[in-house]
């Protein structure tokens, strides 16, 4: 994920995604993301951990796509947005000219109360990801895991992710917390549930906390549940799942998902 990589090894990082079931457009957006992952953790090894549905597309398997690269700040000196953008610069724009998606732009957008957000388009203004910086939610070190990249001419990265079972912890949370249900949420559930990933004693715990600090009870995680219906699952899953994964589901009407999210929560309902 150099900025010196060579053509092939591009296209064989493309054709590892295709293989999984990605579009050729979607396959280039996630060798993008590794590669914008790798240029922040080699440049500010310390400064961030990455969570989120992009860390379950680069480090387990899954096939939602998703167009989020999610970097929770782990320290007080994180580098500034205008420092994280140059260094995104160095490494995408040579590989957006190797993958002839002509020159890359990247957008700082501080519209709003998080630490920023920073766009990556295309030379027509068509926006293929976003690196999304935020100082909300904990990261609980033990469930801090690394993944060494090793670039050309021996450049090398150890990016800092979530652990499956730290993940799982952060989309439980989201699913109570967010403002509207969302099914991405009860997918990437039923993803680690399905990788065999349980949230042990401290990590049910934390669960537990949130659960009696919003004073969330049975019924409003029952109809949180119920709201993954095919109505919501067809309009959200639809466009982010390869085909046949998403027929899958749908012909079982989407009752896997609720399921595993169910199980999550049984000590609740």
């Amino acid at each position: 994920m150099d900025t010196q990589v060579p053509t092939m090894d591009i296209a064989s990082r493309i054709a590892t995604y295709e293989e999984r079931g990605f579009t050729t457009e979607r396959a280039q957006v996630n060798v993008l993301m590794e590669a914008a992952a790798f240029a922040i953790f080699r440049d500010f090894p310390e400064a961030f951990v990455l969570f989120g549905g992009a860390t379950l597309v680069l480090f387990h398997e899954s096939l939602r796509h998703s167009a989020d690269l999610d970097l929770l700040s782990r320290g007080a000196q994180a580098p500034s947005r205008e420092e994280i953008a140059a260094s995104l610069e160095r490494e995408l724009i040579p590989l957006g000219e190797i993958m002839e998606l002509g020159r890359l732009g990247l957008e700082i957008d501080n519209s709003d109360s998080r630490e920023g957000r920073i766009f990556i388009s295309t030379n027509t203004g068509q926006r293929l990801f976003r690196v999304d910086l935020t100082r909300l939610g904990s990261a609980i070190e033990s469930e801090i895991e690394d993944h060494r990249v090793d670039g050309e001419a021996g450049a090398s990265a150890v990016i800092k992710s979530a652990t499956k079972e730290l993940l799982l912890l952060q989309k439980a949370e989201a699913f109570l917390l967010r403002r509207a249900v969302k099914a991405r949420d009860a997918y990437d559930i039923h993803l680690l549930k399905g990788l065999g990933t349980t949230l042990g004693a401290n990590l049910r715990a934390h669960l537990h906390d949130t659960v009696l600090a919003n004073e969330i009870d049975s019924s409003t995680i029952a109809g949180r549940i119920d709201r993954v219906d095919v109505k919501l699952c067809t309009l959200e899953l639809k466009q982010i799942l390869p085909p046949d994964v998403y027929k899958v589901l749908e012909v079982a009407e989407f009752e896997p998902l609720r399921n595993a999210v169910r199980e999550l929560y049984e000590e609740w309902l």
